[in-house]
């Protein structure tokens, strides 16, 4: 994985992520877990046009998002469970 951390980013500014990207993505990482990836723009590019000529795939806007009736429901247990299961596996990675 093609990783900084967010410090080095204060540190030497964009040129440090700059350098990573001429290997690819490059995940930034803030206390030991990864919170974004910058993309290089061919990459970018690429990908929303593979988004858009996939018409199976709907794209809301954060408004329409918050109006789409709930997928489902889920006990508060379920999702505790499954939060501490995912935090977990940050741990082991």
């Amino acid at each position: 994985m093609n990783a900084i951390p967010a410090n080095d980013i204060k540190r030497h500014g964009i040129l440090a992520v700059e350098h990573l990207l001429a290997k690819g993505p490059v995940h930034i990482i803030k206390r030991n877990h990864p919170v974004c990836v910058v993309l290089g723009e061919d990459e970018y590019e690429r990908l929303t046009k593979a988004a858009q000529a996939n018409t199976s795939v709907h794209s809301y806007s954060v408004m329409e998002w918050f109006a789409l009736p709930p997928s489902g429901v889920y006990a508060k247990e379920e999702i505790d469970g499954r939060l501490i299961a995912e935090r977990d596996s940050w741990d082991k990675g």
